[in-house]
């Protein structure tokens, strides 16, 4: 069960992350709402409150109307984040992404261990359903690697040499 949980989470991550050219595609069929329009969808009026007890209700968010529902995009300190909702407004994930510093100290020192010679690039935070993964880009002089953690354990994903 865990294992299908991990691999339908790095998979939505994936999708996400390997083709900016889908974000792109994506986000060019989303449109802008506006406090309006906003206001007169009862569904994005949920995700609204529902991002605002979330995270709180002064994170200057972008909200897109999405083909299946809606997006809330909002920078905090330095992190990106992004909460998906769908038709309804119900919440489905939050995406949130950040440099070394945003990690949680144990996934940082579980991914420190072992990978010593290693820097941490960037983080991406996967929350869905009460669950979170952490997928971590380290770099090496001959390679990157990203590695998704989640309940202390640890699984390489993708390996790239530079060469």
């Amino acid at each position: 069960m865990k294992r299908i949980i991990v691999v339908l989470l790095v998979v939505v991550f994936c999708a996400g992350s390997n083709s900016a050219n889908a974000q792109t595609q994506t986000l060019d069929k989303a449109v802008l709402l506006n406090s309006y329009a906003i206001h007169s969808d009862n569904a994005a009026v949920r995700a609204t409150r529902d991002l605002w007890k979330r995270v709180g209700d002064q994170k200057e968010e972008a909200w897109y109307k999405l083909p299946k529902g809606y997006l809330a995009v909002y920078t905090e300190d330095e992190a990106q984040n992004r909460y998906v909702y769908d038709q309804k407004g119900n919440w489905v994930y939050a995406l949130l992404t950040y440099p070394e510093k945003g990690l949680p100290d144990e996934v940082r020192r579980l991914v420190k261990s072992t990978y010593y010679d290693y820097s941490i690039g960037w983080a991406k935070e996967i929350r869905q359903a009460g669950e979170t993964v952490y997928v971590v880009h380290v770099e090496s002089d001959r390679e990157w690697r990203e590695v998704a953690v989640r309940d202390g354990e640890m699984q390489t994903l993708k390996t790239i040499c530079k060469r």
